[in-house]
């Protein structure tokens, strides 16, 4: 089946009025490198916001199910919506507009501490909901995608339990198991590990994996 658009969540808060909206989670400082800050809420905005621009530049339709607004023109990512936004509310504007592919833009991390050394967990992994769903053919196709963008980055994908065949992970998310078009969440980079902190925050970092989002999911757009 082909989809006439793509919808955008970017998970978490981001900054408003110079504070981070996840001031209990989200965030990882460095302690064996000066204490070097990443707040993820930030990082899915930024990466997002190359994605939105990318899909706008193919003409391909994008919703924004945080800000509940069709993008169509390249937004900066504080032109995005920076509340943490329910997901319920996210679910539910998502779901006005069935006939496209969601993805939910994160990044992982290993524990809740918000401080620490750099954890060595690294890599990507994409979810759907439990089951042979929709969503399993597209993030088959991102597992590809992304494995042949940052093949050399040591930043493997990560495969799933392979149960119904396929290489995306599953899970009872919220975001996942509540809307009603394929949708899948990729945690892209663990924000606890230096590296892939490193990577997910730079503008080359970004661009390649907002590429690769969009060609994963180009195959399956009308």
């Amino acid at each position: 089946m082909d989809y006439r658009g793509v919808i955008i969540d970017y998970g978490h808060g981001g900054m408003i009025d110079g504070r981070y909206q996840n001031p209990a989670s989200k965030q990882y400082t460095f302690t064996d490198h000066d204490n070097w800050w990443i707040g993820e809420g930030i990082v899915n905005r930024q990466i997002a916001a190359k994605l939105i621009s990318l899909l706008v530049e193919q003409q391909i339709p994008v919703y924004d199910c945080v800000a509940q607004k069709q993008w169509t023109k390249a937004p900066t990512w504080q032109e995005l919506e920076q509340a943490n936004v329910a997901l319920i509310d996210r679910v539910s504007e998502a779901n006005r507009h069935r006939n496209c592919i969601l993805l939910s833009l994160h990044a992982n991390a290993v524990g809740n501490e918000l401080q620490g050394e750099s954890k060595p967990v690294r890599g990507v992994s994409f979810f759907t909901s439990k089951g042979q769903t929709r969503a399993d053919l597209v993030a088959t196709s991102l597992y590809v995608e992304f494995g042949d963008s940052l093949k050399d980055q040591d930043m493997r994908v990560r495969r799933g339990s392979w149960e119904d065949g396929d290489q995306d992970h599953e899970a009872n998310f919220y975001i996942l198991r509540k809307t009603d078009m394929p949708a899948v969440l990729g945690e892209v980079g663990f924000f606890t590990n230096w590296d892939d902190a490193q990577y997910i925050t730079s503008e080359e970092g970004q661009r390649v994996i907002a590429r690769a989002y969009l060609n994963g999911v180009l195959p399956f757009i009308y």
